[in-house]
Order: C-alpha cells, then structure tokens, then sequence
C-alpha cells in the first residue's frame, strides 16, 4: 500500500508541519505512517479498528466523523481510505469534517491507487481489490480512479482549492505468493475467478502500478 516516491509538494509540506499535530485516517497496519516517520513527522494514527484487529491506531474512531476541533490539525493524510467511504457517505466527494478540521495554513492530502487495465502485473493488483472488495462487500470497496473524484468534486461545485496529479508507485507488493494462495483458497474450479487470478499472478506477477494524488487547503481555495 506504500506510495513511492511521495510528491515533492508533499515533502514540502512535511517540512512545512515538523512539530506541529497531523493525522493520518484509516492508517491500518501503519505502512505508510512509516513513510511519514521516515520522513521526520509524527502523526497521530486513526482506524475504526483496535489495534488486536491488526491496526497500529492510537485512536479508534470513523473517519467519516473525525473526532477533532475546528482547526485543530496541521497535516490530514489519507492513503487508500476514500474509496472505502464512498458507498456509505452518499453523493459528497470527501466528509466536510476532513476540510473543517484544518488550520488555517493546513493542507488535506488523499492517495488512492488508479485502475489500469495494463501492464498485467497492475492489472492483476486491480482485479485483486475488485475481488476483494466482492468478497467483503461491507468493509471494501473496488479502486477510485481519479477521473471519478474529480467528477464528483464538480458535482458537488467543489473543485477550488485542489491541486492532484499521478505517479508510478515504486513500492513492491508484500508477499505475493500469499496473495495467490487467498485468492485461490476461495474454492471453485479451476475457471473460478479466484482460482483464474491466482494463476495469473504466478504467471505474470503483482505490482501497485499507478497511484494519484489530490491535495486540498483553504489557502489555495480562498
């Protein structure tokens, strides 16, 4: 899940906070609170999940209902989180919690990897979340490509204020093997769509391909 190399505006920004509060939402087994630590920032780390269910939070709380004052953060991260939201929040493009939460000079930063249909190794990334996500339809949802965000930021006439772009995520996927493993222990035949990806991933591989980028501040959108 780790996105590499981060975009030299949000190393600036880094700089920008050292010492002040941050949060990264729906920070999971902490990988890339990790890359915030590395980097010298010492995030606040939030999950809807106790940390014995494999989340490192050290606060357990919703995303969608931030539990922080007006302007009371410097730096909200949130890296593969949005997607899993949309389903549930109805037509807006982010909770407007995660925009009210911010000082004045603060900055929202959202990560998501982007589906792609090619090379076959990211293909074989993307259809295993779209598996996934099939499977555990109350806890996951499929990739959100950037073109679908920035629709709905229009939608919702909020588009001020944002800047985005997009990078080839450099990171390697933990463990594939036991990746295959899952997807084929799913059951079935050999046709099974589980059964099908965990061949595919033996044959060509799994990488996290393309990921995006969108950076959000009051400043930019004043």
């Amino acid at each position: 899940m780790s996105f590499s190399p981060l975009p030299a505006i949000f190393l600036e920004d880094l700089a920008l906070i050292a010492g002040r509060p941050a949060l990264e939402a729906g920070c999971g087994d902490g990988r890339f609170s990790a890359l915030l630590a590395a980097r010298g920032a010492r995030p606040w780390r939030l999950d809807r999940r106790p940390p014995w269910r494999g989340s490192v939070a050290d606060v357990v709380a919703d995303a969608r209902d931030l539990p922080l004052a007006d302007g009371s953060i410097a730096l909200l991260v949130c890296a593969n989180l949005l997607r899993h939201l949309w389903s549930a929040r109805g037509p807006e493009a982010v909770p407007e919690g995660w925009r009210r939460c911010l000082a004045p000079d603060g900055c929202l930063w959202i990560f998501e990897d982007e589906p792609v249909s090619s090379p076959p190794a990211a293909r074989n990334y993307r259809e295993a979340m779209t598996l996934l996500a099939r499977l555990d339809p109350e806890g996951r949802r499929p990739l959100l490509s950037l073109g679908g965000f920035l629709a709905r930021l229009d939608d919702a006439g909020l588009r001020e204020g944002w800047r985005h772009g997009m990078a080839v995520n450099e990171s390697r996927v933990e463990d594939p093997e036991a990746l295959a493993r899952l997807l084929a222990g799913r059951g079935g035949g050999p046709e099974a769509p589980g059964v099908r990806l965990a061949a595919a991933i033996r044959r060509d591989g799994i990488s996290y391909g393309p990921f995006w980028w969108a950076r959000w501040s009051r400043e930019a959108a004043a």
